[in-house]
Order: C-alpha cells, then sequence, then structure tokens
C-alpha cells in the first residue's frame, strides 16, 4: 500500500516535470520560431543589405580626360592607358613589411615607400592607395603570380596624362598633377580616387571641370580577403569634353625652333668641346640637365644655351592665337605622376625659368615697339601734325638732365613718318612731354596694353601703364614730367606682356574693332571647315562685328600703317633688311636692361654682347603682314638678345613668312 502510494507521488513528479519540460521547450521552441521569423522575414531587407555590404565594395569610377587638340585636330594632351598596384590599408596589418614584399618585385625606391607610408597616416585606411602606377609588363606579370596571396592587393586600369608634343606646347597646354589635400577639402570626393589628376596650369587648369568629366560608379564582388571577384558597373563615367585650340602645331614647332636658335650656330651636344664646356659654364649645364641638346656658339665663338624670350601670333580679324611660344620650357609628362625632388629642383632652379610662361607671364619694358602708342595718343591729341618736325642732335635736355638718343650723332630734322622708321628717340621725347602721361595712357588702353586678356589663363599678368593716379596710388608721390619723357620710348614704369604687345599690333593692323584673343576655339576642324565655307561670302567688315569699335581715327591708323611699313622698306628704316615677299609692317625695340651711366658712356660703353647675359639689352618687333591686306600680327622678344633690328626681327620675318606660305599666300 505504502509502496503503490510512493510510486504514484512519483509519477505526479514526473508528469509534472515532463508538462514543466514540455512547457519550457515550446516556449523555447516559440522564441526561436520568433527570432527566425524576425530574421527570415521582418527585417530580411536590412540583413540583405549588410551581407551586400560585406560583398561588394562600391567605388568612384574616373572618367577619360578630355583631350586638347590644335586646330587641325593635331593632339596636344591625351590619356594612355596604364595598370596600377593599389593596396588597401584596412586589409594589411603591416604596411611597411607589405610595401618592402612588393618592392622586390617591382621598382620602389625608400623615399617612394615613405610617401606611400606618409600617405596612409593621412587618409581613412578604408581608401585605397596607389603604391605604383604605369606598371611594365613584367612587372605586372610578376605581381600577377602573388596575387592571390598578396593581401590587400588591386590591380586597377588608370589614364595617364601624357603630352606627345612635350615642351613644346607645354606653356599653353600645362599639365596635370595628382590631387592634394587642398583639392580634397574643396572636392571631399576626390580622396575616393586616388588616380585622379588635375590641371594646375595652362588650358588645363582653364577648362579643368569640362575636361575632366564626370565620375561613374560601379559595384565590385569580394571574396572574405577583398580580393575582386567580379565588377557589375552601376553608371559608366562620362568621359570629359575635348578642347579645341586655335593653336597651329606646326607652326609652334617652327616659331620655337626659330626663336630658340636665334642668329647663332648650332652645335652638337655631342662634340668634345661642348663636353668640357659642360664642366665649367653651370648655366649651360642647367640647360643640358633638363633633356635639351641644343647648344650654340656666338659670335664670339662661345658656347651658350639656346635664346630665351616668347612669340606671339594673333589672327588680326578673329583674334584667335595662332602661336604662343615661351622659352626655355620644360616637359609636363614630368608631372603626370609624382615629380620627383630631382626634377623639380632642376626645374626650379634652373637660372632662365623654364616653368614661367613669357608669352603672358614676363612683364618687359616695350621699348621703342611703343612709340606708336605715342603718336596716336600726340596725332589724336593735335599737339603735333604729320608734317612736324623736330631736329634730334642725339640728345634732348630737360630739367638738368640729358636723354640720349639710340644714334649718338643724331638723325637731324624727322617728321612723324620718319620718327618711326628711324626709331628716333629724341622725337618722342618730346612728343610725349608735348602729349602728356594721361592721353598716353588712354591710348595705350584702347590699343589692349596694361589689362588682363580674356584668355583666363591663371598665370596672366596685366603689366603696367602708366598715369599721373596710378603713381600717386602706388608709390604715394606725384608724377613728374621727366617721367613722362622717358615713357615716350617705353620704358621708366611702362611695363607689357608678349601678348599684349601683339594685340597691340593686330588693333592696328585691324584698324576697326577692339579685337579680343581666344584660344579655345570650341568647334572642331570640322565645323570650322564648315564655317570657312558659309563665310566666303559674307563680306570683311561684317567678320569684326562681335567686337566694340577700336575708337581710334581711322585716319590716324592709315598713318601708323604708312610708318611701320617705312621701318621694313624705307631706306632708312631700322628692319629694312628684313622684309618679306608679302610685305610686312613692323616696329623695332631694343630695351636697356642696366642703366649706362654718364662715366660708362665716356669711357665708352661695354658692346652688349661682351656683358653678362642679364644684363644685355632686350630685342623686341612687333609687325603684321601682309602689308596690303593685313592677316597676323606678331610680337617676338629675345631676352637679353640685343638689338632688336638684329636678333627680333629675323625670328620674326622668318616665321611670318612662314604662317602666309602655310596658308597659301604668296608675293
Amino acid at each position: 500500500m505504502k509502496k503503490r502510494k510512493e510510486q504514484k507521488e512519483l509519477s505526479t513528479i514526473m508528469t509534472r516535470r515532463m508538462l514543466m519540460l514540455g512547457a519550457g521547450q515550446g516556449v523555447l521552441g516559440a522564441l526561436l520560431v520568433g527570432r527566425l521569423y524576425q530574421l527570415q522575414i521582418a527585417q530580411s531587407e536590412g540583413y540583405r543589405r549588410l551581407s551586400d555590404n560585406n560583398q561588394f565594395d562600391r567605388r568612384l569610377v574616373l572618367a577619360p580626360r578630355g583631350r586638347i587638340l590644335d586646330r587641325k585636330g593635331r593632339l596636344l594632351a591625351g590619356n594612355s592607358e596604364v595598370f596600377e598596384l593599389r593596396m588597401l590599408p584596412s586589409r594589411i596589418s603591416n604596411h611597411q613589411a607589405w610595401l618592402k614584399r612588393v618592392s622586390r618585385l617591382i621598382t620602389l625606391k625608400p623615399e617612394d615607400i615613405e610617401t606611400i607610408l606618409g600617405k596612409i597616416a593621412e587618409q581613412p585606411k578604408f581608401l585605397e592607395v596607389t603604391v605604383k602606377s604605369n606598371l611594365t609588363q613584367r612587372e605586372l606579370s610578376r605581381l600577377a603570380v602573388l596575387s592571390p596571396v598578396l593581401e590587400g592587393a588591386s590591380f586597377q586600369k588608370s589614364y595617364k596624362r601624357i603630352y606627345p608634343q612635350g615642351w613644346m606646347t607645354a606653356h599653353v597646354t600645362g599639365y596635370v598633377s595628382p590631387v592634394n589635400k587642398r583639392d580634397i577639402d574643396g572636392e571631399p570626393d576626390l580622396r575616393y580616387l586616388p588616380e585622379t589628376r588635375i590641371g594646375r596650369t595652362g588650358i588645363e587648369h582653364n577648362m579643368e571641370p569640362d575636361l575632366r568629366g564626370l565620375f561613374g560608379f560601379e559595384r565590385v564582388e569580394v571574396n572574405a580577403r577583398g580580393k575582386p571577384v567580379r565588377v557589375l558597373r552601376d553608371q559608366q563615367a562620362n568621359p570629359g569634353e575635348d578642347a579645341y585650340l586655335s593653336l597651329d602645331a606646326k607652326a609652334q614647332f617652327f616659331a620655337t625652333d626659330r626663336l630658340r636658335r636665334g642668329r647663332w650656330q648650332a652645335v652638337p651636344v655631342q662634340m668634345p668641346e661642348v663636353q668640357e664646356a659642360l664642366l665649367k659654364n653651370k648655366e649651360l649645364r642647367a640647360h643640358v640637365s633638363m633633356g635639351d641638346d641644343l647648344v650654340l656658339k656666338d659670335e664670339k665663338g662661345r658656347l651658350i644655351p639656346p635664346e630665351s624670350g616668347s612669340v606671339v601670333v594673333m589672327d588680326i580679324e578673329t583674334g584667335e592665337i595662332k602661336v604662343m611660344v615661351s622659352t626655355p620650357s620644360f616637359d609636363p609628362n614630368l608631372f603626370s605622376n609624382r615629380l620627383s625632388v630631382r626634377d623639380w629642383q632642376r626645374m626650379n632652379e634652373h637660372p632662365r625659368t623654364p616653368l614661367l610662361n613669357r608669352a603672358i607671364s614676363g612683364l618687359y619694358p616695350p621699348g621703342s615697339t611703343f612709340k606708336m602708342v605715342v603718336l596716336a595718343a600726340a596725332l589724336e591729341a593735335g599737339v603735333i601734325s604729320k608734317k612736324t618736325r623736330i631736329d634730334c642732335s642725339g640728345a634732348f635736355e630737360f630739367g638738368g638732365q640729358n636723354f640720349h638718343c639710340w644714334l649718338e650723332r643724331g638723325h637731324g630734322l624727322v617728321n612723324a613718318e620718319q620718327s618711326i622708321e628711324r626709331s628716333c628717340d629724341v622725337y618722342f621725347y618730346q612728343i610725349a612731354l608735348k602729349t602728356g602721361i594721361n592721353r598716353i595712357h588712354d591710348m595705350a588702353r584702347r590699343l589692349g596694353l596694361g589689362d588682363v586678356s580674356a584668355l583666363g589663363l591663371i598665370s596672366e599678368k596685366e603689366g603696367i601703364i602708366p598715369n599721373r593716379d596710378w603713381k600717386l596710388e602706388k608709390r604715394g608721390v606725384v608724377w613728374t614730367p621727366g617721367e613722362t619723357v622717358v615713357a615716350g620710348i617705353g620704358q621708366g614704369f611702362v611695363l607689357t606682356t608678349p601678348l599684349q604687345l601683339a594685340l597691340m599690333t593686330a588693333r592696328i593692323a585691324n584698324g576697326r574693332s577692339a579685337i579680343t584673343p581666344s584660344l579655345v576655339t570650341q568647334q572642331s576642324p570640322e565645323r570650322r571647315t564648315e564655317r570657312r565655307t558659309e563665310k566666303r561670302t559674307e563680306k570683311r567688315t561684317e567678320k569684326s562685328a562681335v567686337f566694340p569699335p577700336l575708337d581710334v581715327s581711322p585716319d590716324i591708323i592709315r598713318f601708323l600703317h604708312k610708318s611701320m611699313r617705312r621701318v621694313m622698306a624705307g631706306g632708312l628704316g631700322t628692319a629694312r633688311k628684313h622684309d618679306i615677299d608679302q610685305g610686312m609692317a613692323g616696329k623695332t625695340g631694343t630695351v636697356q636692361v642696366k642703366r649706362i651711366t654718364k662715366e660708362q658712356r665716356e669711357k665708352g660703353i661695354i658692346d652688349n654682347i661682351d656683358r653678362p647675359w642679364k644684363e644685355r639689352d632686350h630685342a623686341l618687333f612687333v609687325a603684321f603682314a601682309p602689308y596690303e591686306k593685313p592677316r597676323y600680327a606678331i610680337s617676338v622678344i629675345v631676352e637679353h638678345g640685343g638689338s632688336g633690328s638684329s636678333a627680333a626681327a629675323p625670328i620674326a620675318r622668318d616665321i611670318m613668312d612662314f604662317m602666309l606660305k602655310s596658308d597659301g599666300m604668296s608675293a
């Protein structure tokens, strides 16, 4: 009985426990089902997105940069496809050890490794870092063998900016270089594109938004180690727009070569005498170290670098720039990747500043090329007539000081037309004084001097065309009459750029319109051909309708034309030996860089060629041609080249002759 009772109690206990266990299992099962429902159904979309984020990398895609082409479609700047090795710092435990391992497979200098480590430290670890661009086939194959076990490595196809014309058009195209912190601060998205290059100078900078294009997006499927498995493209990048320039690459090459050679004999750099000179001549050595093999021999038999200076050729009807030369120059291809310290030092420490775009940033006294401005202002003011004659004895005394003419014995009696032909300084000293600096300033501004152009290039200088207000504002003192005398021959405070001198000459040649210079045509060569066909029936006067009137008397313009023609064709013209078959109208200029004292004059002036290079006179020349139906205007400046008539005029003659013959225009 007792035993049966105990069994019944045990059965009750077991039943209760089974019920409790079953209830617990039921609750647990319900919880599991509920959780499964939550994971699989209620929150499935969220977890799917998280899974996708682990499985896919979302990347920005660089757009191919727009090309830069000349007026005939010749390539000035383009793109070359290259492969890059990149690393993802977040997936690499020891960055330095990883880079040293890679350096056994490809060329990575210690300074390269330091640069990469510095970049890793500067940016978030989830951003890729370019280890090396432009991989060779051998480097690519070596890395490909180890890529399955090379944690955090990836290969990407990218674009390298190339400049086929090299240093010949470097100052016009400008160059691109990798993004820096300032760029990223302005555009945060740039940090996701380590291969992006930004335009720094020239057209590359001026048209940066158009040339860069629009970024694309892509999803890359990766494995657990972050290795790309396949690419799922979401949105293609939009390539940048091409830029068509008015520049003529063939004429640019001819003008560059002609300016650099000057009037001297070329000597092969391999000759023993050149090699010996390189050991002694620091300036010559700096020039050759830039990769230039042109060495010249002057009239004294000395070995010298090529001439430095600028040439600008402009269409006098449209304002289009056909040639814009600045020498010495540099290779813009060096900037496409990270510029080495050595290359930067070579350029930055070069004694003739190859990075300076002399055409728009070089400031020079215009010298006697300014005399057309002074003569036009004097005629307009009525202080002289075309027949006004002044006696030149070789000097003009004013305010207790003698202002000398370039011809020591003087020119005798000279009228207005002869004053341009013979470039008589005494004539212009006196008419400048009668005209006044404010009137001269106003005429100079109308002819395009003293202001930046419409080109929009970042480094363009405005120059200085002074007047009374300028002197008071900038120097805090009043203008003096003696300063007007010096300004009358384009010296003193007067400073211009080669581009401005070409524009001044083009406006004189045009005579009707205040044309403005342009460099980007925004039309393909095919479209320009169509436009030329459409315009064949248009009148000459309708071509310049887009420009405001010049506001200079046509009678004065005709007189300037006639006077400038006498420079080339007159019996005593300062450039009478350098005319062309089609007929050219021009003006020479020679600018003192270092003032000659009275004592030096009494002792005898040292010949220009015997002075140190930086103390020699600048040689200038401006012209337009053909004389009867002007087409082009040109300005030439040879830095420290000596006389404008012997150094600059022959260069302008050859370039202008080349331009006209290329257009099928012959005498």
